[in-house]
């Protein structure tokens, strides 16, 4: 028996209708794999980190820094990203403070911090400045130097940052 092709369109989209509706009910059936719940390490690193950002408002900066080290190794590594802005702040913020108090070293250590969170080194500039002003403050001219290079390579609208590049290339020459 020959179909007429009205017969066989209709017959096709009753076909591909039947098929649809099959895998609609199948889709409606499936239940997509549960997102990994979050550890328990890295809810306490979570929490770490809030804190530390409390601490940075009241600064209490020695409690700040001491948080967020404790946050950096606990929350999970393929999440550190989603903090990081707020990671290089605290310990840019805290660097600030102790340089403004004369505690160079201690400084410096939180600037390393902070750049070690940045995912470029054009993603905060101001912190090569500030670690390049606390080795010139310490006497450290090559490596304060090597910071302002850093700032005036990647804003060359940087007046301080040459200012103090070209002193400390001062006290070398001596």
């Amino acid at each position: 028996m020959r179909l007429k092709p009205p017969t066989l369109t209709l017959l096709i989209l009753s076909a591909a209708t039947v098929l649809v509706v099959a895998c609609m009910r199948q889709a409606a059936e499936h239940t997509p794999p549960a997102a990994p719940a979050p550890s328990s390490d890295h809810e306490q690193g979570v929490f770490h980190h809030n804190r530390a950002l409390d601490r940075l408002r009241q600064a209490d900066y020695d409690g700040a820094v001491a948080d967020m080290d404790m946050a950096r190794k606990l929350i999970d590594p393929q999440l550190i990203h989603l903090y990081s802005a707020e990671i290089r702040d605290v310990y840019f913020q805290s660097g600030i403070a102790y340089y403004d108090t004369g505690l160079y070293d201690d400084a410096i250590i939180l600037f390393d911090k902070a750049v070690d969170v940045v995912l470029t080194s054009s993603d905060h500039p101001a912190t090569y400045y500030h670690r390049g002003m606390a080795h010139y403050r310490k006497g450290s001219d090559r490596r304060a130097i090597a910071d302002f290079d850093m700032v005036i390579h990647l804003e060359q609208e940087f007046p301080d940052a040459a200012h103090y590049r070209q002193l400390a290339q001062e006290r070398l020459s001596e």
